[in-house]
């Protein structure tokens, strides 16, 4: 405050604070920020005093105006409560800020709508690229924002896009086929929704995996939406059958959730009762028994394909779109054991 009881505002340090003090051109000091011209060690040594001491911060958003680049990355994701996502996204921060980026992060809660509003406003921030992963496998809304993007897990046909997925016919064959190895039968498939290319190659696996084992007549497709409770609601429906599966492969992490809800709402103990394996790992899935049997997606490398091929598409806009697919893994753990006929478990469900 002055004497008169006035505000005195004390405006930043600037390029040419910095210059006067080290007795150099402004010009100088600008070639020992960005590097692009060589500087003597001396001089170099004497700038970078001036600048510790003024406290200068270069103004990235007129540097990034002049560059023509944000050094920024937008990451759009369906759902960040999601363990799969929130885990892609927690690597892709950090190969970012390797890299030299900051990202920007948005989520759609699996609306299309919402998703379109994310993309434009993303975009609308000058974003250098985009790392995808979209609540539909078709999106129309990318074509009015022409910025260099490589689609994640989802929208894997897309043309014209860099795209990294697990392979998921590969991963419903290897989860059916361990069940099929504990002597299982009746096995029931959860999923989210047949939308999703995702889900249908996981089923298609799932399909292939019980006609190879002469079981193509019993598949079972169990269908429960987009959120926990629905899936739980519809896997509860079925387990009150008359003749319910003896094991459950659930297809993705929010019908992995809902079966163990739907599990525990029947009281039923697992797994002697009816086996379960689940899709995606958690923390969760090992801290309370049984530990869950899973099918693994490979998240970290995922992640740095992803970030790989955007690096690719930055450095080179009009190559040719390059799609990858990467293999899943089976976790054994305790949820899922040899099939053993237990009438007396079938006949205590609640009416």
């Amino acid at each position: 405050m002055t004497r008169d009881g006035e505000k005195r505002f004390t405006l930043p340090p600037t390029i040419r604070d910095v210059a006067a003090l080290a007795a150099v051109a402004p010009a100088t000091v600008s070639n020992v920020l960005s590097g692009r011209r060589a500087v003597g060690a001396a001089l170099r040594e004497r700038v970078l005093a001036a600048i510790a001491q003024t406290g200068y911060r270069p103004n990235q958003l007129a540097s990034s105006l002049r560059r023509r680049r944000s050094d920024t990355i937008g990451i759009l994701v369906p759902d960040l409560a999601n363990p799969f996502f929130a885990a892609l996204v927690h690597r892709l921060e950090d190969l970012a800020a390797e890299d030299g980026y900051q990202i920007l992060l948005a989520g759609s809660n699996e609306d299309e709508a919402r998703e379109a509003e994310r993309l434009a406003t993303l975009t609308a921030r000058r974003i250098d690229g985009l790392i995808f992963a979209p609540a539909r496998d078709a999106t129309p809304a990318l074509a009015a924002h022409p910025v260099p993007t490589v689609l994640m897990d989802r929208g894997f046909a897309q043309a014209g896009f860099d795209a990294v997925a697990a392979d998921n016919e590969a991963a419903g064959r290897l989860g059916c086929r361990h069940l099929v190895s504990l002597g299982h039968r009746e096995i029931a498939l959860v999923a989210t929704s047949l939308q999703l290319a995702n889900i249908r190659e996981r089923v298609e696996g799932y399909r292939i995996a019980l006609a190879e084992a002469g079981l193509h007549g019993e598949a079972r497709v169990i269908l429960g939406g987009f959120d926990a409770d629905s899936c739980r609601a519809a896997v509860e429906q079925d387990l009150r059958r008359a003749e319910p599966p003896s094991a459950l492969f659930a297809a993705d992490y929010v019908s992995t959730l809902g079966a163990v809800k739907a599990i525990r709402a029947l009281d039923l103990a697992f797994p002697e009762a009816i086996s379960l394996l689940g899709f995606d790992d958690s923390d969760w899935m090992t801290a309370l028994r049984p530990y869950l049997s899973v099918i693994v997606q490979p998240v970290t490398a995922i992640a740095a394909r992803a970030w790989a091929l955007l690096r690719g598409r930055l450095a080179e806009p009009l190559g040719p779109a390059r799609k990858e697919r990467l293999a899943c893994a089976l976790a054994v753990r305790e949820s899922t054991q040899r099939w053993r006929v237990l009438r007396e478990t079938a006949a205590s469900l609640p009416p």
